[in-house]
This record gives structure tokens, C-alpha cells and sequence, in this order.
């Protein structure tokens, strides 16, 4: 959980700079008011994350599958594009929801290999 904690710490960050910058351009207050809460929710997620992995317990054996499997970021980016086609059309639904599928059956993959080790059974 650390890495999700700089990452959400470093994009609060970058968010706040970005409204700070903002001001050059002498902008309505709303245009402040929205960076700058999204900029705080991040730096405080961050915070939070920061200090619940502060108070577990280290066992380096036992990770979640998502810390080290390209298999869920390919899933994230089915989901993403699939989103984003409901803009641009149906072909790019599609091609999202192939890319998806692809790494949901990874994800599925890992889990049976991860039971399988668990169990002494090896790999093949």
C-alpha cells in the first residue's frame, strides 16, 4: 500500500502545483475551488494509506497479486478505453472490452497458479 500512498501523495502534489499556477491567469474562483479540493482528497487518501501501512504487520511472503501483475493493469486499461468509447463510438467499445477480457483471464490465470502453489503443487 505504500506505492498507492506516494502515488496518491505525488499526484496531490502535482495537483496543487497546478493550481497555484492557475493563478497567472487571474481565474474564477471556481476554477481554484475544483483542482484544489481534488488536490486535497489526493494528498489526504495519501496520508491515510501512509499511516495504515505504517501500523501492518510486514510479511514480504504474502502480497497481493495486483502489487506485481500486468494482467490488472491490462484489465484497467480495457475498462478505460471501454469508457471512453461510450464518446468516441461502439469499434471502441469493443476494442476495450477485448482488452479487458484479456486481462481478466489473466487475472484468473494468476489466481488458479497462485491456489495451485499454495496447495505444493508447483508449476508446471
Amino acid at each position: 500500500m505504500r506505492r498507492a500512498a506516494i502515488w496518491l501523495l505525488a499526484w496531490g502534489a502535482w495537483l496543487g502545483v497546478l493550481t497555484g499556477l492557475q493563478a497567472a491567469f487571474e481565474p474564477k474562483v471556481i476554477q481554484f475551488v475544483i483542482p484544489g479540493v481534488a488536490s486535497a482528497a489526493c494528498i489526504t487518501s495519501g496520508l491515510v494509506l501512509w499511516a495504515a501501512d505504517r501500523n501492518r504487520d510486514r510479511d514480504e511472503r504474502s502480497r497481493l497479486i495486483t502489487d506485481s501483475s500486468v494482467a490488472t493493469g491490462t484489465l484497467m486499461v480495457g475498462v478505460a478505453l471501454a469508457l471512453v468509447g461510450a464518446g468516441f463510438g461502439l469499434w471502441l467499445i469493443l476494442i476495450g472490452v477485448g482488452i479487458g477480457a484479456l486481462g481478466l483471464g489473466g487475472i484468473v490465470r494468476e489466481q488458479r497458479a497462485r491456489a495451485r502453489a499454495l496447495r505444493g503443487g508447483g508449476t508446471r
